[in-house]
């Protein structure tokens, strides 16, 4: 954990540091805010050792043996990767050398979404780390490729390139299959959400609580055969995670900004689509409840959070208010990751470098 809690406090200070002084104070969502967490996290990611991550040494066997997965079609539908591993295999590179190709991607995306779309960059890498896919980036190789391109298709929906949006999505279904969920964001691509309707869509979301059975034996009747296996995975769903996915979009709905007083049409777009995948996310969770494997859905709504919490906080008007949201944002997400990261599913709490 201490490489972790490193990492924090090296963003932490770089933020006192430059607001400290004002010759130097920089946006909340200035560019050289992306380098100095962007770098840092890639080289956390990039120079982990193979015991890091739950799924590693799998994904290692994977790769060493990328010839053999391709000619016997062991990732069936789900081709593009084995297809990404034979390729970076016939270059010669080591599996540290392939770590660190993923990790670049997933960083490079991910900071290209936060320098697009976020009002406070470094609190959204840190909620990334904290309470967003960082654990599950340092283990699930495969999906973190798949929620790259997703990301990707994000940011193309809000330029609105359609046809990108939907090459991306296919492309990352190649590398995981359940990146297909993904094509429900483009249905979302015209949402306008002012506080009340954002009530109404909340309070429709937590009632799915009450539906979970029906919508876990209505993802059992049609669900695919070479999928039903996966189905009976006994994995345990953390009750406190639950609790704090519902609590992100409530909170952020008693500081939603006035829609007559913004008139930065990009902003209200990506709160209002971060806002409903925020609430989508822990309606997967309740479901999850009944089919637990179905949480790794979520995974590609997380990051939308790191959006969502940062944007509606740099939107409060009173200073002091606002101030008071961000320690809350830095506090209760450090709390959570913790606790839940020493002994946790993702086995990323030892953490030590390649060389070590």
């Amino acid at each position: 954990m201490f490489i972790y809690m490193t990492l924090l406090s090296y963003w932490a200070i770089t933020a006192i540091a430059f607001n400290a002084n004002s010759r130097i104070r920089l946006r909340y969502n200035s560019k050289l805010y992306v380098l100095i967490a962007g770098i840092s996290l890639f080289i956390v990611m990039a120079l982990r050792d193979v015991s890091v991550g739950t799924d590693i040494l799998a994904y290692m066997n994977e790769y060493i043996n990328g010839k053999y997965y391709l000619n016997n079609l062991l990732r069936g539908s789900e081709l593009g990767y084995s297809y990404f591993n034979y390729a970076l295999g016939q270059l010669g590179l080591n599996f540290q050398a392939y770590l660190a190709i993923i990790a670049a991607i997933f960083v490079i995306t991910i900071s290209i979404l936060y320098y697009l779309y976020s009002k406070n960059i470094l609190l959204s890498f840190y909620l990334h780390v904290t309470i967003g896919l960082f654990a599950m980036s340092m283990s699930g190789l495969r999906q973190t490729i798949a929620i790259s391109l997703t990301i990707l298709a994000f940011i193309y929906l809000m330029k609105n390139k359609k046809m990108l949006f939907f090459i991306f999505v296919g492309i990352a279904y190649f590398f995981h299959n359940s990146a297909i969920v993904f094509l429900l964001v483009f249905i979302l691509r015209k949402i306008r959400i002012n506080k009340k309707i954002g009530f109404i869509i909340y309070g429709i979301s937590c009632l799915a609580f009450i539906g979970r059975g029906f919508f876990g034996s209505l993802v059992k009747q049609h669900t695919p055969d070479m999928y039903i296996t996966y189905l009976d995975n006994t994995a345990y769903v953390n009750p406190l995670l639950i609790v704090v996915v519902m609590a992100l979009p409530l909170a952020s709905l008693f500081f939603w900004p006035e829609s007559r007083n913004e008139h930065n049409e990009d902003y209200i777009r990506v709160i209002s689509i971060s806002f409903v995948l925020s609430c989508i996310n822990f309606v997967i969770y309740f479901v999850a409840m009944e089919i637990p494997l179905i949480e790794r859905l979520s995974l590609y709504f997380i990051i939308y959070n790191t959006l969502l919490i940062p944007n509606v906080i740099q939107r409060i008007k009173s200073k002091d208010i606002r101030v008071i949201a961000i320690m809350v944002c830095i506090i209760f997400p450090l709390i959570q990751f913790v606790i839940s990261t020493p002994g946790g599913s993702m086995g990323i709490d030892n953490y030590k470098f390649f060389w070590e």
